[in-house]
C-alpha cells in the first residue's frame, strides 16, 4: 500500500483548522463547523485503548440544503482519481465510493438520478440508498427496484446496524465510510484504522468522542481512500494510491 499524505491549503480565516491539524493527537469530540451551505466539517483524532491511533475528516451533509451525487469516472471500465473525476466542478466535497473488480468495473449496484452506473447487485452487501432528501443504509437483498431510488452505492461490510457495531474481521487499512439517517449523510475518511475500533468511533456519541452514527457502511478503502474538498475558504486533498470507478460528490447549497 502506498503511503498517503494530507495536503492542506487554507486561507487565514480558517487558521483554527490548521492549528487543529498541527496539534498533538488528543481524544477530543469532533467539532463540526459549517464550511458551506449544507456541509459541516470536523477533524478527528482517535486513540483507541486496544488499537493504533487514527485520524481523519468527517463531513455532515444536510440533504435539505446540499446535493449528493454519484459521479462515474467515465465508461464502465474507466478508473480515475477522485481529483480527476471532480476536476470540472468548481465547488465540491468528494470521496471515493464503489469497490471495483480486476477489470476496473464498479462492483455492486451504483445508481445516480435514475441512471444505472453499475448493475451487479450484491445481495449480502450493504447499500447507501437515497430517495428524494432522505437517506438510509440497507441490505442489498432488500432493494427490489433499483431504478426507484435516486442514488444507490453498495459497499461492504456494514459497520453499524441500528447503532450496534457488527462482528468485523480484524483488518487495518485507510478507510472511507458513510453513515445515513434521515436527511443527514456523514462521509468519513481516515488514516489506517482497525475495523472494529473505527466502527466504535462511528457509533460512540459525541460525549464519548465519537460521531454518533446509527447505520454505517464501509466503502472501498486502502489505496482507494481519497478525499477532495474545493470550497471558497478551504481546500484539501488526500490523493490515495490509484484511480477509482466513481465518487460521491457533494455540491453545497446556494448562499
Amino acid at each position: 500500500m502506498k503511503s498517503m499524505k494530507w495536503r492542506l491549503i487554507l486561507v487565514p480565516c480558517l487558521s483554527a483548522v490548521l492549528l487543529a491539524v498541527m496539534s498533538p493527537v488528543r481524544a477530543e469530540p469532533p467539532r463540526f463547523s459549517i464550511v458551506a451551505p449544507g456541509i459541516a466539517h470536523a477533524i478527528f483524532e482517535v486513540r483507541p485503548a486496544d488499537a493504533e491511533p487514527f485520524s481523519g475528516h468527517a463531513f455532515k451533509i444536510d440533504l435539505d440544503v446540499a446535493e449528493l451525487r454519484l459521479v462515474p469516472a467515465g465508461d464502465p471500465a474507466a478508473r480515475r482519481t477522485v481529483e480527476q473525476i471532480v476536476a470540472p466542478y468548481p465547488i465540491v466535497v468528494a470521496v471515493n465510493a464503489s469497490f471495483f473488480d480486476k477489470e476496473g468495473r464498479a462492483m455492486g449496484l451504483a445508481v445516480d438520478e435514475g441512471r444505472v452506473v453499475a448493475s451487479s447487485k450484491q445481495r449480502n452487501w450493504g447499500a447507501l440508498v437515497i430517495d428524494g432528501k432522505k437517506a438510509r443504509i440497507m441490505l442489498g437483498a432488500d432493494i427490489q427496484d433499483h431504478l426507484a431510488h435516486r442514488l444507490i452505492v453498495q459497499g461492504i461490510p456494514r459497520l453499524l446496524v441500528g447503532g450496534k457495531v457488527q462482528q468485523l474481521k480484524h483488518q487495518v487499512a485507510a478507510r472511507t465510510a458513510v453513515c445515513a439517517e434521515g436527511n443527514v449523510v456523514v462521509l468519513v475518511v481516515s488514516t489506517k484504522a482497525e475495523a472494529t475500533a473505527f466502527a466504535r468511533f462511528l457509533a460512540d456519541p459525541p460525549d464519548k468522542s465519537g460521531l454518533g452514527c446509527w447505520d454505517a457502511l464501509n466503502l472501498d478503502g486502502g489505496p482507494s481512500t481519497q478525499l477532495v474538498m474545493k470550497l471558497p475558504e478551504l481546500a484539501l486533498s488526500l490523493p490515495g494510491g490509484w484511480g477509482v470507478p466513481n465518487a460521491l460528490v457533494v455540491a453545497p447549497g446556494k448562499q
